[in-house]
């Protein structure tokens, strides 16, 4: 099978990321995989003989959708492909939906969940969920809301997680730092959705009690400099360090003591995953695999989502308590060998293209 992949991951132009070398496996399933990403300068990457992206560029968003589907019109219109699928449920999911009108191929958006979800972005997720031909889902968390939210039948719905080929390298160098310190761990971007100015707010209420605690933000992104200001605002500028962006993350997991994650929303949490892979205890708002991998108080601590006080309480007692830590470990652990592996996602993924294309 032939597949058109509309995303909006800019990572994917790099051969080296995480999801460039999870999108490779996909060249086992199919004869032909292209993903089209919009990007600020064209540029074309072959990630392998049967997995290549094509970046789509320009100088403003509407510009960049334009050109996006003009060169896919180009490229339906010279090769036949068996099946849309598109990341997104908003302005690119709409440009997929017109694009499997004017073919006649099968459609399938992917939800990894919904950001600045208002306005003409609800309209537009109501609209093209209800039209796709199957929508997948990475977890079921998602699956629910939208067969009690949008009204999406729960047989066009189709669960696969992603999954995380993370390899915790157990000789990756520590990070120093003071043995006496308590090491709070948070990997995200640095976007509001993270809700991170929350958890620096949270961190300002343990500051005379546990002097000894820090926190490690590892991450970028358009935030950082109201981050900065939080900070400096709260008087944490002991207690906080902004590292940026970092490759090492399997040194960062080995030498914390605990991650947090206080997301507004996620789609699935992938650095949950890989923090526990590493062995270490998670603090995460109820969002993505919590209730799933994450379950309150067996495999992690799963606080309501923006309730800080709740979050208090969670950083509090995972301070003070050595042996919820190291239960929690390892019952995260235990979770995670249990989650489908590369082979079975892609049998799973395989039957459900299958599945559409043979429906249309």
């Amino acid at each position: 099978m032939k597949i058109f992949n509309f995303s909006l991951d800019q990572n994917l132009l790099n051969q080296e990321s995480a999801v460039s070398q999870r999108l490779v496996s996909l060249g086992q399933i199919t004869e032909r995989y292209l993903i089209m990403v919009p990007t600020r300068f064209d540029r074309s990457l072959d990630l392998s003989d049967k997995v290549s992206v094509l970046g789509v560029g320009g100088k403003i968003k509407i510009q960049i959708l334009i050109r996006i589907f003009i060169q896919a019109y180009k490229i339906l219109k010279q090769d036949h492909y068996d099946l849309i699928t598109v990341q997104d449920t908003y302005f690119l999911a709409l440009v997929a939906w017109i694009l499997e009108r004017r073919f006649k191929l099968p459609l399938e958006i992917q939800v990894h969940g919904f950001e600045r979800f208002r306005l003409i972005r609800k309209i537009l997720a109501r609209f093209l969920l209800a039209r796709a031909t199957g929508v997948r889902v990475v977890s079921q968390r998602l699956k629910e809301q939208l067969i009690t939210e949008f009204k999406i039948p729960a047989e066009k719905i189709s669960t696969i997680s992603v999954v995380n080929d993370f390899k915790c390298d157990e000789m990756a160098p520590l990070i120093p730092r003071e043995e006496s310190e308590f090491i709070f761990l948070t990997v995200a971007r640095l976007v509001k959705v993270k809700n991170i100015e929350a958890e620096l707010r949270v961190l300002a209420k343990l500051k005379l009690d546990y002097p000894q605690v820090r926190l490690w933000l590892v991450g970028d992104g358009p935030e950082r400099q109201n981050l900065d200001q939080t900070v400096a605002d709260l008087g944490l500028q002991n207690m906080v360090k902004f590292w940026g962006q970092r490759s090492d993350l399997a040194s960062f997991y080995r030498s914390a003591d605990t991650l947090v994650l206080f997301s507004k929303s996620e789609g699935w949490g992938l650095v949950v995953l890989e923090a526990g892979l590493c062995g270490l205890p998670v603090i995460m708002s109820d969002v993505g695999c919590a209730d799933e991998v994450v379950k309150d108080r067996r495999s992690g601590l799963v606080v309501p989502v923006g309730d800080g006080l709740a979050l208090e309480q969670a950083l509090r007692q995972i301070l003070t308590d050595e042996s919820l830590r190291t239960r929690l470990a390892q019952n995260l652990s235990y979770e995670l060998s249990r989650l489908p592996d590369r082979k079975q996602s892609l049998e799973l993924q395989r039957q459900t293209w299958s599945k559409l294309i043979l429906s249309k």
